[in-house]
């Protein structure tokens, strides 16, 4: 068995076999498609710089492991986004391999963790376990069954909604960098990681990976009576392979409207629009910190439920 750098343009056949083997790691959530894996696997969606190396047998590609990382205030994190092994060479040592090549590439980094998301109580996480990794965070992830969703109309006094599908108009980049940037409220648990800061240019590099991914995106921002953000948040969908699936992903109210149900309010707005404009969805997940009670209330109160509780390891290095 060797352990190979991916060279994604010129190495097609070896992508989708690496694809194949992870294109299922999130059942029984959505499968990921061909298109946005390779998106997150090789740049992210703020270009992130990020080496996929592939374990091969006899030219065959019998795992992988997909690193991110971060040149900005997370310079000492190695991010795992996808590690993971072909069934039938799994308890051989290929998924010890790649682990044990990935925290060697981190140090080479000058990283001095790496970190893994895995399901609870899933073979990954004895494995981790095993590895001397430590749980530092969980994240739970609901479903919203789309097909039975009929949340009521209503206003909030004060505050207008504002619909947006795809890329934010330029003029609208410092509002989405100030409502982005709020996302760094969300509890980390043990997470040892910085706030995420935002610019133009990285606002632009986000926005332009989902056309590259081919995402149809849903944002609703809530704007005070002077027209200044207030709250917001955002729903993913493919546009060509979504399998029925919907993915709700960041919602964030600023401090000082904090208290008012704007959280909710934006949240149904979004998600009666997706099921408006795609028909063809029947499913949104989420996920959520375990810890973050107010979002996880938002989220029973509009249907969601639980599917499964996914925790983050980390290996010093």
């Amino acid at each position: 068995m060797d352990i190979v750098p991916l060279d994604f343009a010129a190495e097609p056949g070896r992508l989708a076999e690496y694809h194949a083997l992870t294109a299922g790691v999130f059942a029984p959530g959505p499968r990921i498609p061909a298109h946005l894996f390779r998106l997150v696997a090789e740049r992210g969606w703020r270009l992130t710089p990020a080496e996929t190396w592939l374990a091969v047998d006899g030219g065959r590609v019998i795992g992988g492991v997909t690193l991110h990382l971060p040149d900005d205030a997370n310079a000492h994190v190695a991010l795992v986004r996808y590690l993971s092994v072909d069934a039938a060479h799994r308890r051989r040592g290929v998924g010890s391999t790649l682990l044990a090549h990935a925290a060697d590439r981190a140090r080479s980094q000058k990283r001095t963790m790496v970190l893994i998301e895995l399901a609870a109580g899933s073979p990954g996480a004895a494995f981790a376990r095993a590895k001397g990794m430590r749980e530092v965070a969980a994240q739970a992830r609901r479903v919203l069954d789309l097909t039975t969703f009929a949340p009521p109309e209503r206003e909030i006094p004060g505050y207008r909604l504002e619909f947006l599908r795809g890329r934010s108009p330029e003029a609208l980049t410092g509002d989405m960098i100030t409502l982005m940037e709020v996302m760094n409220d969300a509890p980390l648990d043990d997470l040892a990681i910085n706030d995420e800061s935002w610019t133009p240019a990285s606002m632009r590099q986000m926005e332009e990976a989902w056309d590259l991914a081919r995402q149809d995106v849903f944002t609703v921002v809530a704007r005070a009576a002077d027209g200044s953000p207030a709250a917001f948040t955002r729903l993913f969908a493919d546009i060509q392979e979504a399998d029925g699936w919907g993915r709700q992903t960041d919602t964030a109210v600023l401090r000082a409207h904090r208290g008012r149900g704007l959280g909710r309010w934006v949240k149904e707005a979004n998600t009666a629009w997706l099921k408006r404009a795609r028909p063809d969805l029947t499913r949104v997940i989420t996920w959520n910190a375990v810890s973050n009670g107010p979002m996880v209330a938002i989220n029973e109160r509009l249907g969601y439920r639980l599917l499964d509780v996914w925790n983050e390891w980390e290996l010093r290095v």
